[in-house]
């Protein structure tokens, strides 16, 4: 059944967001030609087509990041907390189901756009001269690789990771907030804002206490300062992967209190009138 409400979710938004890609993409092929004949050569009415499609190309990213938002939220309080709440929750799945589908498409998209987005920015970026610095930039990437070998892999692989989860956690405590919104009779768009921005207070606040505990600990056992001084490039690596595997698990936590909070909110108060 999630792979029956995934397709349906795919199917919901993608009108939305397949024509802003190729419209985003011919804009970056427009103004690319225009780059291509020399934008200096350009004066006067001339320079004005070039002008219009390259405010055109920024106002379709900007529009990209907007609606890949409104999407994510929309698609949600519409479909889960709106009218189609009825319907969606005679299905018979249980409500993380639902939480599970939108979830998974909503980091399909946001990953996908920023993908778009910076493929936009090459195609426009590209061309003789940056190709040999491009060129040169994979070849200091592929030194770096072989030099630290499986150091390098997993630090990419964390990246990733670090990329995928925090995401989530932003797409979950977007729900999270949704979902306390939607207790509110006539004022759920500022409940919901003001729940959001109360979550990110209390993390904020709990994340301070952990590091500055953390940190006086450490203190008490090694000078940091002289500690730091003395390791190799190799070593200052893995601390790097420790740091980062550290904001890892501190999304994957904070996200998974999302996740079972809103959870329990869909199961025991819904409120859908």
């Amino acid at each position: 059944m999630l792979s029956k409400l995934m397709k349906y979710e795919i199917e919901a938004t993608q009108r939305i967001f397949l024509p802003l890609y190729g419209l985003i993409l011919i804009f970056a092929l427009i103004n690319k030609v225009f780059l291509k004949f020399n934008m200096n050569n350009m004066s006067g009415i001339s320079a004005v087509p070039f002008g219009i499609t390259i405010v055109v190309y920024c106002l379709l990213i900007a529009a990209l990041m907007v609606m890949t938002l409104v999407v994510t939220i929309q698609r949600f309080y519409k479909n889960l907390l709106g009218d189609e709440g009825y319907l969606s929750f005679t299905l018979p799945v249980p409500a993380h189901s639902h939480i599970d589908s939108k979830m998974i498409i909503a980091l399909m998209w946001n990953i996908v756009s920023l993908f778009v987005s910076l493929l936009s920015v090459f195609l426009l970026a590209i061309n003789e001269n940056n190709i040999s610095n491009f060129s040169q930039f994979c070849m200091e990437i592929g030194t770096f690789f072989s030099q630290y070998g499986a150091a390098a892999y997993l630090l990419l692989l964390e990246l990733i990771v670090l990329l995928v989860v925090s995401v989530l956690q932003v797409i979950l405590q977007i729900y999270a907030a949704t979902t306390v919104g939607n207790l509110s009779g006539k004022h759920k768009l500022l409940t919901g804002i003001g729940a959001y921005i109360g979550f990110g207070v209390i993390q904020q606040i709990i994340t301070s206490i952990l590091m500055n505990f953390g940190h006086g600990l450490t203190n008490n056992w090694v000078d940091l300062n002289r500690f730091f001084t003395g390791l190799t490039d190799l070593q200052a690596l893995r601390y790097v992967m420790w740091g980062i595997f550290g904001l890892i698990v501190n999304a994957a936590v904070f996200g998974a209190a999302f996740y079972f909070f809103t959870n329990w909110m869909l199961t025991k108060k819904l409120n859908l009138e």
